[in-house]
């Protein structure tokens, strides 16, 4: 992997940006949340948050087209320079406490909607600038630096922070990520693969059935419908992870459970960039799947009782499913053909994004008359389980071969 950041340059960059936008999203992403329960105590308004948050990108499928059409590093460009803009609002003005909790709303509804583009951007970006053979490393490397930097930024705000969150001071530490990736994006440009995005006069209607047409004539099909439940179930117990955890651990152990999860996030992504390229994709899903299921089972009845048992379960957890995760992104970026990554990925999203939304509404709901919100993550073990045994079911699925040896095809 460290070969592939040192002999390609523009890679290097990509990494760089992807470092300080990720860390300023995940510090806006994990403390919107946190901040809206402690602020108003109120698992509908946690809900509302979550739905927020997810409910723009179900226009993802009509981002798709914009994406592959339209220069990528110019898009990245743009929605990074407003999302600083955003951000600065709730970070650097009293609008919050003027206006109260429709401001935040409204924050989380300005920002997503950027999210929408910039997030499609890098990833039909990733291809121009990295061989297809070298994807899974590279989404690898990438989540280990923006990881590493999490922990350690995450680790100063722990000792920092003391008994009282300040909130404001956390967003703006978003907002300082956010113009560093800005600055660092005016030095992409796309790679060694010239655009391949179609500039017909086609028209968006037909670019979306195209690429409908070619998920359901893939691989594809049956993995965004796992992931797509996969993000439903996982939405309700995200709902729920601020309360659960403020009550048992308090609020700097919500921050220390975070944390932890990061760490089994590295180890995820160094074992997928330097092993998963040695075992055959289906058997390797089910094998990450299904013990995710165990083992958030094992969390909900941890955490109450023994506080490192908790935090264990938390890093093996997020080790399983960080590691679903990048296969799943690697697949999305190596299957379609370049001028058709934006769409695919856009589609998967859009769908996804339906799942979180109202698995939001369904998780605030069961927040709010669950009288043990751990109910709520075994039902989420339970349903990862169900999952990894239908997938190792689906025969093309089951007998997809190794990473590297799966080509640009719909077959």
């Amino acid at each position: 992997m460290l070969k592939l950041l040192k002999q390609n340059k523009m890679f290097r960059v990509l990494v760089l940006y992807q470092f300080f936008t990720s860390l300023g999203a995940a510090m806006f992403s994990m403390f919107i949340l946190l901040s809206v329960h402690l602020i108003y105590q109120n698992p509908i308004y946690t809900g509302i948050a979550g739905f927020l948050i997810a409910a723009p990108r179900v226009l993802s499928i009509a981002a798709g087209p914009i994406v592959d059409r339209r220069n990528k590093v110019t898009i990245i460009r743009i929605t990074t320079l407003f999302e600083f803009i955003v951000l600065s609002l709730l970070a650097f003005t009293p609008l919050q406490e003027q206006l109260g909790v429709l401001f935040t709303f409204a924050v989380i509804f300005a920002y997503s909607v950027l999210f929408l583009f910039e997030e499609p951007a890098g990833t039909a970006l990733l291809p121009q600038i990295v061989h297809e053979e070298e994807i899974m490393k590279a989404n690898s490397l990438m989540s280990i630096v923006i990881m590493v930097g999490g922990l350690g930024i995450g680790i100063v705000l722990l000792l920092s922070l003391g008994t009282d969150v300040n909130f404001r001071f956390l967003y703006g530490f978003s907002a300082v990520f956010v113009v560093f990736a800005f600055i660092v994006s005016l030095f992409l440009k796309s790679g060694a693969a010239k655009e391949t995005a179609k500039k017909s006069s086609s028209g968006y209607l037909a670019d979306i059935k195209e690429g409908v047409k070619f998920i359901r004539g893939s691989i594809l099909l049956y993995l965004i419908l796992a992931a797509v439940t996969m993000n439903f179930v996982r939405e309700i117990a995200y709902i729920n992870r601020p309360m659960f955890l403020e009550y048992y651990v308090g609020a700097q152990g919500y921050i220390l459970f975070s944390l932890v999860g990061l760490i089994g996030g590295v180890f995820a992504s160094v074992f997928v960039g330097t092993l998963g390229n040695n075992y055959k994709v289906g058997r390797l899903l089910f094998a990450l799947i299904v013990p995710a299921g165990i083992v958030r089972i094992i969390f909900a009845l941890v955490v109450p009782v023994q506080l490192i048992a908790g935090l264990i379960a938390v890093a093996v957890f997020s080790a399983l499913i960080y590691a679903v995760g990048i296969i799943f992104s690697s697949l999305n970026q190596k299957v379609p053909n370049n001028d058709m990554v934006g769409r695919v990925n856009t589609m998967s999203a859009t769908f996804s994004s339906i799942a979180v939304a109202l698995g939001a509404l369904v998780g605030g709901f069961l927040g709010s008359i669950v009288p043990d919100a751990g109910h709520i993550f075994i039902y989420e073990g339970i349903s990862y389980g169900v999952i990894g045994l239908l997938i190792i079911l689906v025969p093309s699925i089951r007998k997809l071969p190794k990473m590297n040896e799966i080509n640009k095809s719909g077959e």
